[in-house]
């Protein structure tokens, strides 16, 4: 199998990715344009000064990938030093059984390099506690539009402890 670094450059940048994507399209563009970063997130990201790498494996079909990915972009384009490519799973079936979770292949697959193309951290499909989420809004006249709402913040966070723990001793 190729080196993480030689996929990381096969890969299509986020808005390279964007302009490809056939299904969801008008979601994949609605949630990473309105998708906004607080200044409370940015003035974080902005202290973290490390080289990153950030590989994302996923597909335009997949509605986890329409939801969270977006969010994952913008957040790592606050990074100073950080840089996304987006590989597409069916194509990369063979990296994708090196993520697989009880041989099951879930995406968005977001892999953290560091400056060396070395493996520091893997997020995968969605946060922790989604299900959680999706109960507590089902039954709510407006549950959907909280839950989404709800998961970018879940993303958001999940995304910066995991990058504090990583970069900043945290």
């Amino acid at each position: 199998m190729e080196s993480l670094k030689e996929r990381f450059y096969q890969g299509q940048s986020f808005r390279d990715y964007l302009s490809t994507v056939k299904e969801n399209k008008s979601q994949w563009k609605n949630n990473y344009q309105q998708f906004e970063v607080s200044p409370e997130t940015k003035e974080i990201l902005s202290q973290i000064k490390h080289k990153f790498y950030v590989l994302a494996i996923c597909e335009d079909w997949c509605g986890d990938s329409v939801r969270n990915l977006p969010v994952i972009a913008k957040l790592v384009e606050n990074l100073p030093a950080a840089e996304l490519r987006v590989l597409r799973r069916d194509l990369n079936l063979d990296l994708m059984e090196r993520y697989a979770i009880d041989g099951k292949k879930k995406i968005p697959t977001v892999v953290f390099l560091d400056s060396n193309f070395k493996e520091m951290a893997v997020w995968i499909e969605k946060p922790g506690n989604a299900f959680q989420l999706q109960e507590k809004f089902k039954n709510e006249p407006d549950g959907k539009e909280k839950y989404l709402e709800a998961l970018k913040e879940e993303v958001t966070k999940e995304v910066l402890e995991m990058l504090s723990t990583l970069t900043l001793g945290k």
